[in-house]
Order: structure tokens, then sequence, then C-alpha cells
């Protein structure tokens, strides 16, 4: 290929061990150090439109070959497969552990992108609190659906700034400059007879109305194996309230309530107590995204799976393999 002239390229301006071939050097400067067209076009004195009709002729003459790097093929394989076997719509898998970010962002992340493609001017979106949804709303670019309503799911607590529900509907609901809906209630009382007047004045009518008419909503899902989101969020849960319904096959938390391996809710002494959507109403919500990855969540993922709670799922490779692992 050495000695070609491409456009008005001088020789001289490509480095020898180029074989003085602009579309080898193009192609190297492109490919392997990053620079731009327009950097590539200053370096060799020519057009950008001439830069871009050398990359294609690297490309169409092999001296450059695209593949998809098998570790990213290993992530589609393994979201075909959860998607398939789990009857699901979508499921994104993130790659291993990059090193800079928590699982938490690195799904949340992902979340982001997922969801920021599939957002539309009139949805209304329901949102739940915990660290990976918060990381997801912290995450999501500015895709500005002003027609929009971001709806809050979940009570009202007293806990970790980060992680509330209230923070977390904020948060998207500026993302996509659409108008938010605080759930203007406790996340739990103290007596089912607190409740039951509350849920009784219309304003929290109206509330739930909306909340009722989500087309869309994003969520996490608790593990029994730790407590400690529960408490970030301010619900306060204790051993004592989590052990009898552990001791009856709770292996999941979905919006505050337990469900176990099946996806059916396990009643316990605080779901009187508790405003909030419930693992029935989020089914009933045509396009759910869960958002959950890391050891612990195995197991609850499969129950909301089980359950039909999800219709799109976002997690990481580890998390996927256990999915497929697992009876």
């Amino acid at each position: 290929m050495g000695g070609r002239r491409h456009g008005a390229v001088q020789e001289r301006r490509v480095p020898v061990e180029f074989g003085g071939d602009p579309v080898v050097w193009s192609a190297w400067l492109y490919y392997e150090e990053g620079l731009t067209q327009n950097d590539i076009a200053q370096r060799l004195g020519i057009s950008r439109a001439s830069v871009n009709n050398l990359l294609q002729t690297a490309r169409d003459t092999g001296v450059v070959t695209i593949a998809v790097a098998p570790r990213h093929l290993q992530t589609v394989e393994l979201s075909q497969a959860v998607t398939a076997r789990y009857g699901i719509a979508e499921c994104l898998v993130v790659p291993g552990v990059d090193g800079r970010r928590t699982l938490h962002e690195r799904i949340g992340h992902a979340g982001a992108r997922l969801l920021a493609g599939q957002l539309r001017p009139d949805d209304v979106l329901g949102v739940a609190w915990g660290r990976t949804v918060s990381a997801l709303a912290e995450a999501m670019p500015q895709v500005d659906r002003p027609g929009m309503s971001v709806v809050q799911v979940m009570g009202s607590a007293v806990g970790s700034e980060r992680f509330t529900a209230e923070l977390c509907t904020s948060t998207l609901a500026g993302r996509v400059r659409g108008r938010c809906i605080y759930l203007h209630a406790p996340g739990i009382v103290s007596r089912p007879e607190v409740k039951a007047v509350l849920m009784a004045e219309p304003a929290l009518i109206e509330q739930f109305r909306i909340i009722a008419a989500c087309n869309r909503i994003v969520f996490g899902v608790g593990s029994m194996q730790s407590i400690s989101i529960a408490s970030d969020g301010g619900y306060l849960l204790t051993a004592r309230e989590a052990n009898p319904a552990i001791a009856r096959g709770a292996v999941a938390s979905l919006a505050g309530r337990f469900i176990d391996a099946k996806g059916r809710l396990v009643p316990c002494s605080f779901d009187d107590r508790l405003i909030g959507i419930t693992p029935d109403a989020i089914r009933a919500v045509p396009d759910r995204l869960c958002v959950a990855a890391g050891p612990d969540k195995v197991l609850p993922i499969r129950a909301v799976l089980a359950g039909g709670y999800i219709t799109s799922l976002v997690t990481d490779e580890a998390t996927a393999q256990a999915l497929l692992s697992q009876p």
C-alpha cells in the first residue's frame, strides 16, 4: 500500500514507519491515539472530509477491522439469556468491576442510560428509593420531557438524605424538567388507625390516583440478609420485626413489604401502617425497571422476577451469571 497518494497529503507528513501511506497513518491517529478527525486534518494539512475518506478507505481495504470485544459479547449473551430465562422484555448487564465506581453507581449509570432512552413526553414515572435508585437519579442525563410527571410512590421518611424517596424523585424530575409530585405522608405511621385517617384525606386520595396512573416505575429490591437500607430510608426496620417474616419464607423487601421466593406477599406486623405503593400496584404498571446487583441481591431479584414485578432489569455480570446458574 506504500506510496499511495490521497488528496493533497504530502508523504513528508507521514512518518516513515507508516510507509508514507496516509491511510495507515490517519487510521493509527484516529483509532490508536484517539485524535479527532479535525486534529488529523490539521496534522495532515487536509480537510476533515478528506480525513473521513481516508478512514473509510482504511475500513474498506482491511487496514482497520472493527469487531466487538469478546468481553462485551459475553455481557450481551448474558443479557439475552436472562431475558429468555425469566420472560422479561429486556435485561442490561454491566461488565465486571471497573475499579472507579461502586457497584451501586455502575448499575445506576447503566439504568439512567436505559431509562433516558425509554422516556416519552407524557409519561408518568413512579420513583421508589434506595442507593441504586439514587445513583440512577444522579446519573440521569438532561432529557427534556416537560410534559412528564415524576411521582414519589413511597411515603416520606426520616433517614439518610441521600436515599430518600423525595430526593430520588426531585432529582429525576429535575433531569427531565418534568412535574415533580411528592407523596405528602409518612412512609410508616404509629397505628393502623392513623393510616386510615390519612388515606381518607382528599389530597392523599388524589396522590394515589396519580400513582395508579403511572405507566413507568423505577425501583430497587432489598435483601433480607441486611436491613441497613431500610434504616437508611428511614423506615427503621428492626431484626425483631424482620425475623418472623424471614421464618415464614421472606427473601426480599419490595416497596417496604416482604415477599417470598415466588414473589408472594409475606404478611408483616407493620403492613397496615405502611403508606405507599403496594407490590400488586407495582405489577400493574406497564413498564417496570428494577436496578439491583450484588451477591446479596440474587435471591431478591429472582423473587421479583418470579412474582412478575419486572419488565426491565439492570444488573451486573456476576449477578446475571448467578441468576442463570440457580434452578
